[in-house]
């Protein structure tokens, strides 16, 4: 626990000095004013104009209004103490929190594709939000156990100079207690790693549940889809509620042993007939305000244990991300001559391959297809290409040279993709097209142009400000394509890879899109993966992929005599062609 608190709270230790300067300050000046009060009250009482303070070094009689005075002064000197006490621990979570957020997503977008794409749906946002958020608490939590144990020791402390043996039982009592309720804290640990573990369930669970929520309904199952998320909710809230009890259970029986060990204390005091009056009464005041530091010690300390699995779950997400980063070379890289792939085998399991012994070269400006039935190791290859994912064996060549040696800022510039399922972010058209890249608006209509989009986008009424994306209005699916078409040739890449460019666009958008791929042509070197043959026109070369291999490679007159798949996949488009299906 200790560790783990240090590796996050150790390096303030300005924040965490003035921490507990300013507790120890705001602890005497309590004592102080605790003291007076006792004494003002008691001559008040007897009416007498002066009373004698006696408390450690000090013993002095003073006059009754110069007492007031001086605790009226340190009344507004524990409030401006108070006032840095709270800030300073919210400021330091807060910190804390950036730097857990900051920390982990930079460790995500920099882990290698292999690690990301086997993050189930809602486990980084979960882990970045509720998490994340969790984790802080326990920060927050710990700056609270400093303050007031801080506290606790100095009213401890102030008791002791006035009964040295009632400031020892509670002292002594408060580490019995401490030590008694570890057995309620351990339970609470591991009731609060469960729930760590459920939150993470759970917003997949939802997650998951908003993505596919139009097939449950056409399927008829949202009672079974809610019955699925309900006993989600009910594992989490169990736990919450196992949690938040024992946390209450321990502050409880905290809170009420130490007023039980107060008034032993007392008895102690009162048997061994020690102490005047006024002093008994700043012994009570003392000991019952200690109490209540005591407690909130106990209390921050259990919060602290229970949101130690969160931050366990955040470090070991950063961890994994960061065990997996995406290679990156330091060569500068020239312009995209040819691509290859040497004797490329993969495997996502050591005895599941998926490509074996794939060899092609690419030359510059060269228009490749792909075709092959579903699950042969297409979407493989185009993520090689991309740089997503390392071949298992063999080698992917640049101009001749392992991919791998060029620096990743250079090939992300020369290199495009336009995926099979269109993915927007929600924001204006524009923004879309620009990607968080720094491109102008005459390079987002130029795109806009060549993807066959720019004279739709001109008569909706907010034009490139339209609002696109998630759950927003607007766009159909062939619309979402032509825009991802256009962030794909905003940047103007060498290399453009197309999986499926065209699968949801109707005949006459498929038209305008080729045509200005044919434009491209000779500005471009393009890879487009389809299922339409008639995608493939604009091809020089079209290899088809069966079971990880290539069965054939070469023109499409060649491949009507050297592939029986494209045979039999010509003839079921030119029957469908034909019958208008």
């Amino acid at each position: 626990m200790w560790g783990r608190l240090h590796s996050l709270l150790g390096s303030r230790y300005r924040p965490i000095a003035m921490l507990v300067l300013g507790s120890m300050l705001a602890g005497i000046s309590e004592s102080g004013v605790l003291a007076l009060l006792a004494q003002v009250a008691t001559a008040l009482v007897a009416g007498a104009s002066h009373a004698h303070i006696e408390l450690g070094p000090i013993d002095t009689t003073q006059p009754v209004s110069t007492l007031l005075v001086v605790g009226f002064g340190l009344a507004v000197v524990r409030l401006g103490l108070q006032v840095m006490i709270s800030i300073v621990p919210a400021r330091i979570a807060g910190d804390v929190q950036m730097e857990l957020r900051t920390g982990l997503f930079d460790s995500f977008s920099r882990s290698s594709w292999d690690v990301q794409s086997k993050d189930r749906d809602g486990h980084l946002q979960e882990v970045l939000t509720s998490q994340v958020t969790q984790a802080t608490s326990g920060v927050l939590e710990a700056a609270a156990m400093v303050a007031a144990g801080v506290t606790f020791l100095v009213l401890v402390a102030a008791a002791f100079a006035l009964s040295v043996s009632a400031a020892l039982i509670v002292m002594t009592a408060a580490t019995g207690l401490f030590l008694l309720l570890q057995p309620l804290s351990r339970f609470g640990n591991r009731r609060a790693r469960e729930l760590s573990g459920a939150s993470l369930r759970y917003a997949g669970g939802v997650n998951e549940a908003v993505r596919v929520a139009e097939e449950t309904r056409v399927f008829g199952v949202e009672a079974a889809q809610r019955k699925r998320i309900g006993d989600l909710i009910r594992t989490a809230r169990d736990l919450f509620v196992h949690i938040q009890g024992v946390s209450r259970l321990v502050r409880g029986i905290y809170q009420s042993l130490i007023y039980v060990l107060i008034m032993l204390a007392l008895a102690a005091l009162y048997w061994s007939g020690a102490g005047q009056i006024a002093s008994l009464g700043a012994v009570v005041l003392l000991l019952i305000r200690a109490g209540t530091y005591g407690q909130q010690t106990q209390a921050a300390y259990q919060s602290v244990r229970q949101a130690l699995p969160f931050l366990e779950r955040v470090e070991e997400a950063q961890v994994r991300y960061g065990a997996s980063p995406t290679p990156a070379g330091s060569r500068p890289l020239p312009a995209v001559r040819s691509l290859a792939f040497e004797h490329v085998d993969f495997a996502y399991e050591p005895d599941r391959p998926v490509l074996s012994d794939v060899d092609f070269e690419i030359a510059r400006e060269e228009a490749i297809g792909m075709v092959g039935p579903s699950g042969v190791g297409k979407s493989t290859i185009v993520q090689i290409l991309l740089g997503l994912r390392e071949p298992t064996s063999g080698r992917y060549l640049i101009n001749g040279v392992p991919a791998s040696e060029f620096t990743r800022d250079e090939w992300h510039a020369r290199i495009a993709y336009v995926p099979q399922e269109p993915r927007l972010l929600h924001a204006s058209v524009a923004d879309n097209i620009r990607f968080l890249r720094d491109v102008d608006d005459e390079a987002v209509e130029r795109a806009a142009r060549l993807a066959g989009i720019h004279d739709l986008i001109a008569r909706w009424p907010a034009g490139y400000q339209t609002i696109v994306g998630p759950r927003a209005d607007a766009v159909s699916g062939g619309q979402q394509q032509r825009i991802c078409l256009a962030r794909a040739l905003a940047g103007r890449p060498q290399v453009l890879v197309l999986d499926e460019p065209t699968s949801a666009l109707d005949p006459h958008s498929e038209r305008l899109i080729q045509d200005s791929l044919l434009a491209l042509k000779h500005e471009l070197t393009l890879f487009v993966v389809a299922h339409r043959l008639s995608t493939l026109d604009i091809c020089e070369r079209v290899m088809v992929i069966l079971d990880g291999k290539i069965e054939a490679f070469g023109t499409l007159d060649r491949l009507r005599l050297d592939s029986a798949y494209y045979r039999s996949a010509a003839a079921v488009a030119a029957e469908a062609s034909g019958t208008g299906t």
